[in-house]
């Protein structure tokens, strides 16, 4: 199950707002060498606020080996404030209906039997959220290859290639209802449901 928490609700998460910076750095920092804040082997930024949502994925030891986060675009976000030029279609988003996906990563030290499934689950958790918040869909910044191999329909680029970071990545908005990586929950026998709470409860965490 993916479980989903705020700055509000991490204390019902054990440790795992640390984990997932802890991943980060693993990520960010430590493995892709990208000149991100951190402490203490911990991965920060100043997007980490109480709006942020995080989508985690966590192993039987409770460390998180997976992350999304979910920040609403009416209220400053990664695109809108350090790549804007990447949006070259639209207006940029500024909608509490609209969520930037940010910091998505997964930590390639799991089993790959185990890691196939991880992001592809994330996305199933992040379409339930997004549906339970009533939101009309998420936009980011990501390598195109590698959103359209599991998202299939419905990606709408939002501008031209670009680097970022050492990478070459694309603004993209996804609506709601194409975020399932559909062909990957059959081959991998992913349930509709995965986001859970610490009550076991499937509820809104966003205002």
């Amino acid at each position: 199950m993916i479980e989903a928490f705020s700055l509000a609700t991490a204390h019902l998460y054990q440790d795992a707002l640390a984990s997932q910076a802890r991943l980060r750095y693993r990520v960010f920092v430590r493995q892709r060498g990208l000149c991100h804040s951190f402490y203490n082997d911990l991965e920060y930024d100043e997007f980490d606020t109480p709006s942020a949502i995080y989508l985690v994925w966590r192993d039987p030891r409770g460390i998180v080996r997976g992350l999304v986060r979910l920040l609403q675009t009416d209220r400053p976000y990664m695109l809108k404030i350090y790549w804007p030029e990447l949006v070259g279609t639209r207006a940029l988003p500024n909608s509490s209906r609209i969520f930037e996906m940010t910091r998505v990563c997964v930590d390639k030290g799991v089993a790959p039997s185990t890691r196939v499934r991880i992001l592809p689950e994330l996305l199933v958790a992040t379409e339930e959220f997004l549906t339970s918040n009533r939101a009309t869909g998420i936009i980011g910044v990501t390598r195109a290859h590698l959103l359209s191999h599991f998202i299939r329909d419905g990606i709408r680029w939002l501008g031209e290639p670009a680097l970022i970071e050492g990478e070459v990545e694309r603004a993209f908005f996804v609506p709601t209802g194409c975020l399932r990586p559909r062909y990957h929950c059959e081959k991998y026998g992913i349930p509709d449901t995965v986001l859970a709470f610490s009550d076991g409860t499937h509820r809104k965490v966003a205002a």
